[in-house]
């Protein structure tokens, strides 16, 4: 499953990691005597209001990405029901067994077909019905 990011999303995280790298580093940098309590209060709520912020956004994304991919899923599913439908396939595996069994009636050998081509068959029609299923034809 790839991950798609919206532009949204790269700024919202951009904007976020500023407004906590700047604040943070300029606590940092100035001395604890200048500092007023003011500053720590409007830092945590910063810091708090990062953290909420950062949640909703995720939560948000994950939301849309989540809608995306509910559509997607639900086109390829029609896709893959238009490629396999089973009522074609039975109707083309009939007409191989009634071929098989006019080249029976026709040598007048009942069973005189080697089992191996049988299992030839079989296996050619799985392939056949894999890359069909991968959407090769």
């Amino acid at each position: 499953m790839e991950k798609k990011r919206d532009w949204l999303d790269g700024i919202t995280l951009l904007i976020m990691f500023i407004t906590g790298v700047i604040p943070t580093i300029i606590l940092i940098q100035t001395s604890s005597s200048e500092i007023k309590i003011q500053t720590y209060v409007i830092f945590g709520i910063l810091a708090l209001f990062l953290l909420i912020g950062g949640f909703v956004a995720y939560i948000m994304s994950k939301w849309n990405n989540m809608g995306k991919n509910i559509e997607q899923n639900k086109t390829d599913l029609e896709d893959i029901k238009k490629d396999l439908n089973f009522k074609d396939l039975w109707n083309k595996m009939d007409i191989r067994l009634k071929v098989l069994e006019n080249i029976c009636n026709t040598k007048n050998k009942i069973g005189a077909i080697d089992p191996r081509i049988i299992f030839w068959i079989l296996l050619l029609f799985l392939l056949y019905l894999f890359l069909k299923s991968v959407g090769f034809f």
